[in-house]
């Protein structure tokens, strides 16, 4: 949508991000993820370093609280090396994960992934991904079990050094309240981000959205008022604007 004003045409701050200029589209994605950098930085959060104990880490964390993530990734890491889970019955594994909850699945796609990769490089690392290009590093991740584009994705970014962009629930709620996306679900957008995103500014997107999400763009009532990029966001214009004369 755009606005005739003083006999010039002009984006309207209204319109959907994909219906405005590029030029007009890559200053506000720039604008966000500067205010956004300037606002909190670039944080490392709490995932492991190693890529393989940020698999393990993330195949845990869905749908589960971040305490009980912690504690039964611990009792995993207390058994050795992953070399030495993999060769663990899955039963000992299952146990080990409970608390977690899906223990019988998720105990399942982790001794079996764990096997994968130790077939494949030897032992239970992942470091000669850093080697390859990006399709061939995620199409690699997204083949082991359980392992979902938005898993394979934090782990080529957080320990690999892809310049990738995942997606989880903060970012694909202030992805949508932005107006950058329109789709239903978080694991349906990668590909709209990444197109808007500029490689160099994903990484500190992705932690900052996970930052703003936790602590003013919640679930529920957003402290919209507290929010350093408001003034870009769709969602607050309409919830703030006085409705328009007809």
């Amino acid at each position: 949508m755009r606005q005739r004003i003083a006999g010039r045409l002009y984006d309207s701050p209204q319109a959907p991000i994909w219906t405005k200029s590029e030029v007009a589209r890559n200053r506000i994605v720039r604008k966000v993820c500067e205010t956004l950098i300037k606002r909190f930085g670039r944080p490392r959060l709490s995932n492991p370093r190693d890529p393989v104990d940020d698999l393990i880490f993330l195949m845990l964390s869905n749908r589960t609280q971040e305490a009980a993530v912690r504690t039964v990734y611990d009792s995993l890491k207390a058994f050795g090396s992953w070399d030495d889970v993999s060769e663990l019955p899955q039963n000992a594994i299952r146990m080990a994960i409970q608390i977690a909850g899906l223990s019988r699945k998720r105990s399942q796609q982790i001794k079996q992934s764990l096997k994968r990769i130790r077939t494949d490089f030897g032992v239970c690392r992942l470091g000669e991904l850093r080697k390859w290009n990006t399709q061939r590093a995620h199409e690699y991740l997204t083949a082991l079990p359980g392992v979902s584009d938005k898993v394979a994705k934090c782990v080529m970014m957080y320990t690999l050094g892809f310049k990738v962009l995942p997606v989880d629930v903060h970012v694909f709620r202030v992805s949508s309240r932005l107006g950058w996306t329109s789709r239903c679900r978080a694991d349906q957008c990668h590909d709209d981000l990444e197109a808007l995103v500029p490689p160099p500014l994903r990484y500190a997107f992705h932690v900052d959205c996970i930052v703003l999400g936790r602590t003013i763009c919640t679930p529920r009532v957003p402290n919209c008022h507290a929010c350093a990029i408001r003034k870009f966001c769709s969602y607050y214009r309409q919830r703030n604007e006085p409705p328009r004369e007809t």
